[in-house]
C-alpha cells in the first residue's frame, strides 16, 4: 500500500475536502499551554471544549442571492468558516506522539471511516456549490482507490513506509492526512 496516501494527494484532497465543516462536529479547545486546537474528535482530557455552530452560509446568515462567487463559479467560503476550516487541516496534520502498537484492524477501520467522511463532505460540498463537478469527480476515484487498498492483508504484509502508515492509523486520534505527512516519502 505504498499509495495509502501520497503527500500531493492528500494535502489536494484536504483542501477541497475538509470545507465541508457542518458536516460532523467541530470542537475549538485551548491546551495547558494556550493554544488554540480544532478538530472533530475531542481529546478525552479536554471536556472543557466548545462545539461550534458552523453554517455553510457564514454566521451572517446571507442567502443565495447575497453569496459571493470564485471566478471557477463556485461559492466562496465566508471568512469564519475558512478560518475554521484551515484550523481542522493543522490539526487534521498533527499525529499523537505517542506511538500505539501495529493493528490492522483497527487501522484499516480507522482509514476507511476517514474516507467514508471526506467523501461525505465531498458530496455535500458539491451539492452545496463549494466545489465544481470537476473538483469532485477528480478526487471520488482516487479516495475509492486508497479505500480498496486499505486492508487487514495488505497491512500484515506491509513493510517501510506503508506499515509505518497503518501503525500510525491504529491511532484513534491521528488522521490519514497528518499519518501521510508524517510518513511522506
Amino acid at each position: 500500500m505504498a499509495a495509502i496516501c501520497s503527500r500531493a494527494v492528500c494535502a489536494a484532497l484536504a483542501g477541497v475536502w475538509t470545507c465541508a465543516v457542518a458536516a460532523q462536529p467541530v470542537y475549538k479547545w485551548v491546551d495547558a499551554q494556550g493554544r488554540t486546537h480544532y478538530g472533530s474528535q475531542l481529546p478525552p482530557e479536554q471536556g472543557d471544549a466548545a462545539q461550534l455552530k458552523v453554517s455553510p452560509n457564514g454566521s451572517s446568515g446571507a442567502g443565495r442571492f447575497g453569496e459571493e462567487r470564485n471566478p471557477d463559479g463556485t461559492k466562496k467560503l465566508p471568512k469564519e468558516a475558512r478560518e475554521l476550516a484551515d484550523g481542522m487541516v493543522k490539526g487534521l496534520q498533527k499525529v499523537d506522539p505517542k506511538e500505539v502498537p501495529l493493528n490492522c484492524a483497527a487501522a484499516v477501520d480507522n482509514i476507511r471511516s476517514q474516507i467514508d467522511t471526506m467523501l461525505e463532505n465531498g458530496s455535500k460540498n458539491l451539492k452545496g456549490g463549494y466545489i465544481t463537478q470537476a473538483q469532485h469527480d477528480a478526487s471520488v476515484g482516487k479516495f475509492r482507490e486508497l479505500r480498496s487498498q486499505a486492508t487487514v492483508a495488505d497491512c500484515q504484509s506491509s513493510s517501510g513506509r506503508s506499515k509505518a502508515m497503518y501503525q500510525c492509523m491504529s491511532s484513534s486520534y491521528n488522521h490519514l492526512i497528518g499519518c501521510a505527512e508524517k510518513h511522506k516519502p
